[in-house]
């Protein structure tokens, strides 16, 4: 993953609508985001500092993430996932302490919740 996806994913997992949003909480232009996330540029140092803690991130992991190149790592590091990803992964696995029964009708909802956005986010990972 290219640092523009990295930071699309971080946008969205720290809450933002829309990479215009997050621009406007730091204090920076619009069009200025859009080159990050296209990949034509990349953030500053101080621009790092200030995104960070907006993000949620340290300045090590954006710094890591923006220039893999010059720290001898080969691409970027996947977003962390949102919270709620986390806490589901821990109420339906095998080790939970939720009785098996209300883990297959959580799970079973869940699934029939998010089944009419899964065509959706296919075609947006495709295009």
């Amino acid at each position: 993953m290219n640092f523009g996806g990295y930071l699309r994913g971080a946008i969205h997992a720290a809450g933002f609508p829309t990479p215009t949003h997050f621009a406007r909480a730091v204090g920076t232009d619009p069009s200025v985001v859009l080159r990050w996330l296209s990949g034509e540029q990349r953030p500053t140092i101080r621009s790092i500092e200030r995104i960070a803690p907006v993000l949620g991130r340290s300045i090590n992991e954006l710094v890591l993430a923006a220039y893999p190149d010059r720290l001898g790592a080969e691409k970027a590091p996947e977003p962390a996932a949102h919270p709620l990803v986390q806490e589901l992964g821990r109420i339906l696995a095998d080790d939970s302490p939720i009785p098996a029964a209300d883990r297959e009708a959580l799970e079973t909802v869940l699934d029939r919740m998010i089944d009419p956005y899964r065509k959706v986010l296919r075609r947006r990972r495709s295009a």
